[in-house]
């Protein structure tokens, strides 16, 4: 099918920063055929399948989120008050609880608020993220998605006990390739399977290098939480004699084809192994400053490392991220003009393609890149006047603001609406899942925090 968006100010994100005003974009199939100032494009492509009126509509890239776990909308109002401590009384305990169903229920929902929000690439890592993949190919969404996997005794986390067990870990893996064999590559190739342990103090050694090795064999990249507390440094240095980024390297999890969630708790060593060994950072301001912690996104720039943003958990709104990074690297140096928004809108945009080795497909708005597209409509309240079209959309957009978005070029969102699923639906089940996973998990630990 062919599109043209005419008449709009779009926002190309490519490295010369053009914003065509007005401008337009002509689309032919998955890719993005022209791009440039609107009575050119027009001349060029005078007919198309669908032609979208742009006034007072801007255009930008899909939104890349490089860290996410969709199912853990489960813990939104439980979570955001609980600390730190939510990991190893809330998370980890919930694993013996939710059934597949329920996660499935609770991850459709925020794979749908997502999209909704211009989000169209979403890195997912999450126990049985293998559950979602029939429903991601249906969305129309495009996902890197790994099964979380680990070999630690759950319920000896709470009580800082580790201990490791080889049956779960051969399980683990065995669930996590077999997901990549039947999906990695699927859905017009949207689906991409990664290798996602899901952090140093609930993996072993083996663990982490059969992980290394499996994405080795198959082509994969991976995934690890870094850096995410106090607690996770003193116990990895306690079970293996090295901080956690140390731990990663030694056993494959920092380089190139890596992306670490958070590290907001670093030192400079730490920041020096992520810069020597190439690997990205997945960034998540919002969900980090409600854990009072900020991480130095500005020092990891200026050493050269791969930064990209994502949302984590409970939170589904990406342009309330995209300003936390503004605004929190701003609190981290005190400084009021660090991070302009134009770079934020990168790290939002073509860092996490970066992050995650897509720079070459999605990311900007360029002629032969695909047609992974967001349209706003800026007609509205809190949007007007818009005198600068990129400050607007940092500091004053939200997920109601996006009116239509495209991956590989076609609509899965059209006049705020899903157009692949039945918002209405995802909701009532959602929530319906939620009730009964918590319910059980009161009845088994006592309360909303294990014990």
């Amino acid at each position: 099918m062919s599109l043209l968006i005419r008449d709009a100010t779009v926002i190309t994100v490519e490295p010369r920063g053009h914003i065509f005003e007005p401008g337009a974009v002509y689309v032919e199939g998955a890719r993005i055929v022209d791009v440039g100032p609107s009575d050119e494009v027009v001349r060029r492509h005078p007919t198309a399948a669908r032609v979208i009126d742009g006034r007072r509509k801007v255009v930008i890239p899909g939104f890349v989120s490089t860290h996410n776990h969709v199912g853990y909308t489960l813990f939104r109002g439980r979570a955001e008050d609980a600390g730190l401590g939510c990991v190893t009384g809330m998370y980890f305990p919930m694993t013996t609880v939710v059934t597949r169903p329920e996660r499935l229920a609770v991850g459709s929902l925020t794979y749908a608020e997502l999209l909704r929000s211009g989000v169209t690439t979403v890195l997912e890592m999450e126990e049985d993220a293998d559950v979602y993949a029939p429903f991601v190919e249906r969305l129309g969404i495009r996902s890197l998605m790994g099964v979380m996997t680990l070999d630690v005794e759950v319920d000896g986390l709470r009580h800082d006990r580790y201990r490791y067990d080889a049956v779960l870990r051969s399980a683990q893996l065995r669930q996590a390739v077999e997901f990549a064999e039947a999906w990695h590559g699927k859905a017009d190739g949207r689906i991409s399977v990664i290798m996602a342990p899901n952090m140093t103090i609930s993996s072993s050694p083996e663990l982490l290098r059969e992980s290394r090795a499996a994405a080795d064999r198959l082509g994969l990249r991976l995934s690890i939480h870094l850096g995410w507390g106090q607690a996770e440094g003193v116990a990895t240095r306690r079970l293996h004699g090295v901080s956690p980024y140390e731990y990663a390297r030694r056993n494959g999890l920092l380089a190139p084809d890596v992306v670490a969630a958070h590290c907001y708790v670093i030192e400079d060593p730490d920041i020096a192994l992520l810069a020597e060994t190439r690997t990205a950072v997945a960034h998540c301001p919002l969900i980090n400053s409600v854990r009072g912690y900020i991480a130095p996104v500005g020092e990891f720039r200026r050493r050269g490392i791969t930064v990209g943003l994502g949302i984590d958990s409970m939170f589904s709104d990406y342009f309330e991220v995209v300003r936390a990074c503004v605004l929190m690297a701003r609190l981290k140096e005190q400084n009021a003009v660090t991070m302009p928004t134009a770079d934020a809108l990168e790290l939002a945009t073509m860092g996490g393609a970066r992050a995650l080795g897509l720079e070459r497909e999605i990311g900007s708005i360029e002629t032969g890149k695909r047609a992974d597209l967001v349209v706003l409509d800026y007609r509205v309240f809190g949007l007007t006047p818009t005198l600068d079209p990129i400050q607007n959309l940092v500091y004053h957009a939200h997920a109601m603001n996006v009116e239509t978005v495209l991956v590989d070029g076609r609509i899965v969102v059209d006049d705020h609406r899903l157009v692949h699923a039945d918002g209405s639906a995802l909701i009532d089940s959602a929530q319906d899942a939620a009730t009964a996973a918590w319910r059980r998990f009161v009845a088994k630990y006592g309360g909303i925090m294990a014990k």
